[in-house]
């Protein structure tokens, strides 16, 4: 049986026209039939027209990826250039609002003015003071910005002349930053500081140390004290310096005795309001350190309004909270390693043992541990305790 000319019956509906682009299988199947084409021929001619479909699918694809790039990136321009003019518009109308309350502050002066000159004076002035102040803060700022700029250059500078020349400087910077009054205490610390390392000069060190305690207890104060203690140690105060530290020690034991008492209080039951009274208890007995803890204050004051129950369940319910923060108040634990030094120059070797081994129970790994062992027997003071 001849074959039938099966190109002569597909040329018109495979020719790549642009009309003809898109061929679909109906359009042939009939023509297929028609020229009694084999299933041989009906296979190859409906393989070439899902290729040839394929392919305009894949242009149809293509187009489509590109058509939404194109939309994106006009959605892109149009979102950027909203965003612009949105801007303009939200400072056009935030430069309406402060001239708006630039107006109304003019009217309230002037108002204020007429009404009652003195006091208009008075707010003038107390807005100048205001303005003086900030003004002052900021110059101090600068000022003690140089001069720690200056002393973190000075100690990695080779040459030591000019290491010096440049602490000289900030030692002068320090001066003029102590008197403002927010950078009192750490300007007098680093000029003690420096009095003591780079010129030699341990009375004045003294002085400015001691002009740098700040509020008792805080992590300023001891380190403040730390180094009072060892201008002791150089200058053959032993007694003295041991006597410093001990009060820092004292002071930890006290939080030790609190947060004790604290948690016995916890564990007691409400039978016969037993951690009522305990709480109580502990919080009259701790009086003192009530005021650097501002939870456990609160938890006094409604002791003292006759809300007992309140102030214990709150106690209950913020217990991990006022935990840290006694925790936060414990001084440094090189107040014991120091203590430890002091009181073996002091002729008191009986209490260096136990302040070396709470360090010891104090480091976090037994690494940590072995350093400071390490250390402890390299220092000629520790090395025979």
């Amino acid at each position: 049986m001849s074959q039938a000319p099966i190109g002569a019956v597909l040329s018109y509906w495979l020719r790549p026209t642009p009309e003809r682009t898109h061929i679909h299988r109906i359009e042939v199947e009939h023509a297929l039939y028609l020229a009694a084409a084999n299933q041989e021929q009906i296979k190859n001619a409906l393989t070439e027209v899902l290729r040839r479909q394929t392919v305009s699918m894949e242009n149809i694809s293509l187009a489509l990826d590109e058509l939404r790039d194109e939309i994106a990136a006009g959605f892109s321009i149009v979102a950027e250039r909203v965003a612009r003019v949105e801007h303009t518009l939200h400072e056009g109308f935030y430069q309406l609002h402060l001239d708006e309350l630039g107006t109304h502050a003019r009217l309230d002066d002037i108002l204020s003015c007429l009404l009652d000159k003195d006091s208009f004076q008075r707010e003038l002035a107390a807005r100048g003071a205001a303005a003086e102040a900030r003004r002052a803060r900021y110059q101090a700022s600068s000022v003690f910005a140089d001069a720690m700029t200056l002393a973190r250059r000075a100690l990695n500078e080779s040459d030591v002349a000019k290491a010096g020349a440049m602490l000289n400087e900030a030692i002068v910077l320090f001066g003029r930053a102590s008197l403002h009054a927010d950078f009192a205490l750490v300007a007098h610390f680093q000029l003690g500081y420096l009095e003591q390392q780079h010129r030699r000069n341990i009375n004045a060190a003294y002085e400015h140390y001691g002009r740098a305690l700040g509020p008792v207890y805080s992590p300023h104060f001891v380190r403040t004290t730390r180094h009072l203690a060892h201008l002791d140690y150089l200058t053959g105060g032993y007694a003295d310096a041991l006597a410093r530290m001990q009060s820092l020690i004292d002071h930890d034991d006290a939080i030790t005795a609190f947060a004790r008492d604290l948690q016995i209080a916890k564990k007691q039951p409400w039978n016969n309001d037993a951690c009522i009274l305990a709480l109580e208890d502990a919080l009259t007995r701790h009086k003192p350190l009530l005021e650097q803890c501002p939870r456990l204050s609160d938890v006094r004051r409604q002791f003292d309004d006759q809300r007992r129950f309140s102030a214990t369940e709150r106690f209950l319910e913020s217990y991990s909270l006022i935990r840290k923060e006694l925790h936060a108040l414990r001084p440094d634990m090189r107040v014991y390693y120091d203590a430890a030094r002091y009181a073996i120059r002091a002729g008191q070797s009986a209490l260096a043992l136990p302040w070396l081994k709470h360090c010891i129970d104090a480091q976090p790994t037994l690494n940590a541990r072995r350093a400071f062992l390490l250390e402890a027997m390299a220092d000629e003071d520790l090395r025979h305790a």
